[in-house]
């Protein structure tokens, strides 16, 4: 008998399906990262613009002027220190609203002694908002008008749900709150 040269059809079939079950399995574990960082990205992209939102609304109480005027639809604020990066001859200060329409939180500012009002959108895919001031006679209400206490606020209370993220609450300090 002659020495075997080369592989026999045997081996090589056991070659290939060796072969193609480590492909099997590498192309799964790629595809399972992939789709975990399309997941984490999603959902960083969410945070950002719920971080975002927040730390507009931050600024914006950190800065207010009057005691703000709240309703069950909508906050309404006078703010200063209005950034005028090109020294444009305006006031400081801002009137604002915010606001819920069909799933999306709206930021409307309109400069003093201005009647244009500019529009943001500050957080898309918002199932509930809730504002809340807090004063130290009556505890936490859920309106505000103007005029309606001796003192005014010490605090806002923020509770939203948007897209993934459920019952998100923020108390703020309004200015003059610290002792």
């Amino acid at each position: 008998m002659s020495p075997q040269r080369g592989f026999t059809l045997l081996e090589l079939v056991i070659a290939l399906a060796i072969f193609a079950v480590l492909g099997l399995a590498t192309w799964r574990l790629f595809d399972g990262v992939l789709r975990v960082q399309h997941g984490s990205a999603s959902h960083e992209r969410d945070f950002r613009s719920l971080q975002r939102a927040m730390a507009v609304i931050e600024r914006d109480v950190l800065h207010i002027t009057e005691p703000p005027l709240l309703t069950p639809a909508q906050l309404h604020l006078q703010r200063g220190n209005w950034r005028n990066p090109r020294d444009q001859p305006r006031s400081e200060r801002q009137a604002l609203t915010y606001r819920l329409e069909q799933g999306v939180l709206w930021r409307d500012s309109r400069a003093e002694g201005s009647r244009a009002v500019q529009r943001q959108l500050l957080l898309e895919h918002v199932h509930d908002l809730r504002w809340r001031l807090y004063d130290r006679e009556s505890g936490w209400r859920s309106e505000w008008p103007s005029g309606s206490a001796a003192s005014p606020p010490l605090a806002l209370e923020v509770q939203l749900s948007a897209g993934r993220f459920q019952s998100i609450r923020r108390v703020l300090l309004l200015p003059g709150a610290a002792p």
